[in-house]
């Protein structure tokens, strides 16, 4: 029995990792031909000889990285990319040795997209809650003015005691013009004593016509303002009330309590 024959196949050298990159970057796969060029670049140790080779690959693997990102949006190219360039700058401290100003610019761009993912990655503050308002069990007064007839009544009262003050002035005339009256009958003609009775009795006539006139008109008046405002008091106090939450299960409302 013949035993298979393994054939050990050489690592691809850095001339053909170079070629297939650039085979794949002219057909537009910049993702493969920035790892075919990574690749490339870790066959290389840092050192003087390969200095400047290193450099140059670095620059297009870096820029295959960032068109393949460009292109999809897949963050994977700039992780590549990333892991490349700290590899190659580790590479340079141990050599002493600093980026050059084309590398160090790929570097930036690599770093702000980095940047701006993990910013969108970030969970956005929430909006702080505001504490759940629990209903208010207590009762809102809601006040009505008890005695919005005062006015009236306080005017029906003043103009019903002007139309007393008219009726005693109504009887004092008659009361003390019918005294006049007999004084002039008593008093002989011509006489100082009839003149004054007769003087007094016109001054008692007119009392007695002012009250006639005043008593009735002040005293209906004022009747009248008395019992409107009255009534206006009554009708205020039954619309003092306390409005008061009712929650029962499957019902929620207002309930109205007073003094009827």
């Amino acid at each position: 029995m013949t035993a298979p024959i393994h054939v050990a196949q050489a690592a691809p050298s850095f001339e053909d990792l170079y070629t297939q990159g650039q085979e794949k970057f002219d057909g537009g796969d910049y993702g493969a031909a920035g790892d075919l060029w990574a690749q490339a670049v870790r066959t290389l140790p840092e050192s003087p000889s390969n200095s400047a080779t290193r450099q140059t690959l670095m620059n297009v693997a870096l820029d295959a990285y960032l068109r393949a990102y460009r292109g999809d949006q897949d963050r994977s190219h700039i992780d590549d990319a990333k892991l490349l360039l700290d590899e190659y700058e580790a590479s340079l401290e141990s050599a002493g040795t600093e980026l050059t100003s084309e590398i160090a610019s790929e570097k930036g761009k690599i770093e702000d997209i980095l940047a701006k993912l993990a910013a969108a990655e970030e969970p956005e503050d929430k909006p702080e809650e505001k504490p759940e308002e629990k209903p208010n069990d207590e009762p809102v007064e809601v006040f009505v003015d008890e005695n919005p007839g005062r006015g009236l009544v306080i005017g029906g009262g003043v103009m019903i005691g002007v139309g007393a003050a008219g009726a005693g002035l109504l009887v004092a005339g008659l009361v003390l013009g019918g005294s006049a009256q007999k004084d002039f009958d008593a008093a002989a003609p011509f006489s100082t004593e009839r003149d004054a009775a007769r003087k007094s009795g016109r001054t008692m006539n007119a009392l007695a016509v002012t009250g006639g006139i005043v008593a009735p008109v002040f005293l209906g008046a004022g009747i009248a303002l008395l019992v409107i405002g009255l009534q206006r008091n009554k009708a205020a106090r039954l619309r003092n009330v306390s409005v008061l939450p009712n929650v029962a299960p499957g019902y929620a409302g207002l309930g109205f309590s007073g003094t009827f």
